[in-house]
């Protein structure tokens, strides 16, 4: 471990799995989930929209999500990003690179936050 730095990777690893954890339960609710156990919130609000029996309500809920989207799609790829950095930073503070390997993984996150490119981190938890 580098004479600057002082991480514990497991208290790191329990925090980015907490996090995880909770970041599951959030894009389960926006998107649904991927066997289908929970209704993503474009199906919860065409239900509702269907419900309410009126056109323009229906139009109107539809609307709103509808321009809210690319905030919620942001939300989702900065928690992503994050804890992509997070556990890219604390590996390469591990194995000593903490100046260029904590810092490529920081940009990397970076990127990925803005633009939902996430292929950086392809390979991350496969050593």
């Amino acid at each position: 471990m580098a004479d600057g730095w002082r991480v514990d990777p497991a208290g790191v690893e329990a925090v980015l799995q907490d996090v995880a954890s909770k970041t599951t339960t959030m894009n389960d609710a926006l998107g649904g989930s991927e066997d289908g156990s929970v209704q993503g919130v474009a199906t919860v609000v065409q239900d509702a929209a269907t419900a309410a029996q009126s056109q323009v309500i229906g139009a109107a809920l539809a609307g709103f999500f509808e321009h809210r989207q690319d905030m919620l799609t942001g939300i989702q790829n900065r928690i992503q990003a994050s804890l992509y950095g997070a556990a890219g930073a604390t590996r390469a503070i591990v194995e000593g690179d903490d100046e260029m390997g904590a810092s490529t993984a920081q940009a990397n996150a970076i990127v990925a936050s803005g633009n939902g490119d996430f292929s950086a981190f392809d390979g991350l938890f496969d050593r």
